[in-house]
């Protein structure tokens, strides 16, 4: 992975968790989420796949926002509380998120721009592992 630059764990934890904050906070907010699920069909459609999304279904959206809300209370955590543990946490958890995008991906058809995600999720688990093991 190389060097993280010197950077200390607070550093890192408080990049990735402002990167996730400013992801999941649109998500989270009502007037935003179906427009943050336009926005990324509209990369996706960039990228060759289906721009536009299906029917928004009201249970939908309420999930959308509740995992926006995690999303945003998790990000605030790490700003607030930058520790070596939460960092670990996050670590193992970015792989699972990866690991559920990969699947929902492949299972259920949904947009490969997720894989964008996927790509951030693992970019970030590697970062605070590598930083956390180092021991910095």
């Amino acid at each position: 992975m190389g060097d993280t630059g010197g950077m200390t764990i607070r550093t890192v934890m408080r990049l990735w968790a402002s990167l996730d904050l400013a992801v999941t906070l649109p998500m989270a907010l009502p007037g935003l989420a179906f427009g943050f699920v336009h926005a990324l069909f509209t990369v996706n459609g960039w990228l060759g796949g289906r721009d536009a999304p299906g029917p928004a279904d009201p249970l939908y959206l309420f999930f959308l926002m509740l995992a926006g809300a995690l999303g945003v209370t998790w990000a605030a955590a790490r700003l607030l509380y930058p520790q070596a543990a939460l960092a670990v946490i996050d670590s193992v958890a970015r792989v699972w998120v990866a690991g559920v995008i990969c699947y929902s991906i492949e299972a259920f058809e949904a947009p490969a721009v997720l894989y964008l995600f996927v790509a951030t999720e693992l970019a970030g688990a590697a970062h605070q592992g590598w930083t956390v093991f180092r021991g910095r």
